[in-house]
């Protein structure tokens, strides 16, 4: 067992990495919601070119068959 020789010292260095805790925290999740927000565009964007593709195939395989 660890003994603390000044419990007000200790509780306010303890309360003070409860802060820096909290504002790491907030950060984080900040940084976790652009991060998501980045993938979800990503995708979007992926889905749209990936559909103009099958658009451009489809129209070039007509275009084939129907001379």
């Amino acid at each position: 067992m660890v003994w603390v020789r000044n419990p007000d010292h200790e509780i306010a260095r303890l309360r003070e990495r409860v802060h820096q805790l909290e504002k790491e925290l907030l950060r984080l999740r900040a940084s976790r919601r652009v991060l998501l927000d980045l993938v979800t565009f990503q995708d979007r964007q992926q889905r749209l070119r990936i559909g103009a593709l099958e658009r451009e195939n489809r129209r070039l395989r007509q275009r084939r068959h129907n001379p």
